[in-house]
């Protein structure tokens, strides 16, 4: 049959992630409380995100991740926890939702010295689920 078309992505640049706060998929903005899917947080010796329904898997190839791209690498990925020593700045996150949205997070800041203060800041898109 025919391809579905590749649906058209909502961009959130700049989203500040920390431990206050939380990202929903799809929404314009981050939660100003802990309610949402993905979540910032950092332990005694890590920081990482963290999601309830999402899974995130951060890609180590070529960067340029388009819907394609996570649609595919996003098939057989299992892990709703990503430990953020394995992503630096330019780093690329897909992620997909339990209503089936795509997203790719592309870090800009990770700020993870003091965890107490630590933050994250992606662009995100997020192609919808059709």
């Amino acid at each position: 049959g025919m391809l579905a078309a590749t649906p058209l992505p909502i961009a959130e640049p700049l989203l500040h992630l920390d431990a206050t706060n939380s990202l929903n998929l799809g929404d314009q903005d981050v939660r100003k409380d802990r309610k949402g899917d993905i979540r910032f947080t950092c332990g005694a010796q890590q920081c990482s995100l963290e999601s309830r329904s999402s899974v995130l898997l951060p890609r180590f190839t070529e960067p340029g991740a388009t819907y394609d791209t996570c649609e595919f690498e996003l098939r057989h990925a299992t892990s709703h926890h990503l430990p953020l020593a394995v992503v630096a700045t330019g780093s690329e996150i897909c992620a997909r939702d339990r209503a089936g949205n795509i997203a790719l997070l592309v870090v800009q800041v990770k700020s993870t010295v003091s965890p107490e203060v630590g933050f994250l800041m992606v662009d995100v898109t997020v192609w919808p689920h059709a």
